[in-house]
């Protein structure tokens, strides 16, 4: 995952977009898509990996950057002008135990530029609604916080009951409808909410096989892991506070590592 800009480097557009969601929590964003400007692509472009695999059009990093502003400025062009179309991802099956296999979505090169602009404007605004218990692909926050934090309350013996829950195949099952709906309580920029909707609306090389997929967000893109928080913040980490542990007798803490 790229890492995230901290308030001292950030644009002084995205300082806006976080201090207006840290004294509005429930408010609405109208005008974001001009964030995606030529300086956003260039942090997305320093932050991306030069020896990350290619998409379907076997672009590199470096090849990109060979014609660099060229390249920006016909970018930026087709985002401005509504024209950006996302090219197919290129699936790829990773092994994992017991035989399985776990299936990545490679982007070409620039659509990962536009996925993570898209990611550092919509984590502007999410990482002041994020609740403390959620841990992961979050920026300055691991797996490994979770667990010291969960070891901490054990130390302090507040925990009777350790319950441990896996969300299985999350990413390949996420319902684009609802985290659509979800997006729309802080988003209302139509632009921004429609470029989303091409990263996720796309088809899938398998193989020698296109397919599209109806569900889910591929794994492996750049604004796969903060999508995927959206939509748990308001399925899992909000039910839990304001659901759940009100009707509990006893101290419950929820840790989600993921």
């Amino acid at each position: 995952m790229p890492s995230a800009l901290t308030l001292e480097n950030m644009s002084p557009g995205l300082l806006k977009v976080v201090e207006r969601a840290k004294r509005e929590p429930e408010g609405r964003f109208h005008a974001l898509a001009h964030l995606l400007d030529v300086p956003a692509l260039t942090r997305a472009y320093r932050r991306a990996r030069s020896d990350a695999a290619v998409g379907v059009d076997g672009v590199t990093k470096e090849q990109y950057g060979q014609d660099l502003e060229a390249n920006f400025q016909a970018l930026h062009a087709r985002l401005k002008a509504k024209q950006y179309r996302h090219q197919p991802i290129r699936r790829v099956h990773i092994p994992k135990a017991q035989g399985k296999t776990r299936p990545i979505g490679i982007s070409v090169f620039e659509d990962k530029l536009v996925q993570d602009a898209v990611r550092e404007v919509l984590e502007a605004i999410y990482e002041q609604d994020f609740l403390e218990c959620s841990y992961g692909f979050r920026p300055g926050r691991s797996a490994h916080d979770a667990v010291r934090t969960l070891k901490r309350i054990v130390d302090r013996g507040e925990v009777r009951w350790i319950l441990e829950a896996d969300i299985v195949s999350f990413f390949d099952s996420l319902d684009r409808t609802e985290l659509k709906k979800m997006l729309e309580v802080r988003v209302a920029d139509g632009s921004l909410l429609r470029l989303i909707g091409k990263c996720l609306h796309v088809g899938v090389l398998d193989g020698e096989e296109m397919v599209e997929p109806e569900l889910g967000t591929a794994q492996g893109s750049v604004l796969s892991p903060l999508l995927g928080n959206v939509y748990l913040h308001y399925v899992l980490d909000l039910w839990f506070e304001i659901e759940v542990k009100p009707r509990l007798q006893g101290k419950a803490t929820l840790i989600r590592s993921w």
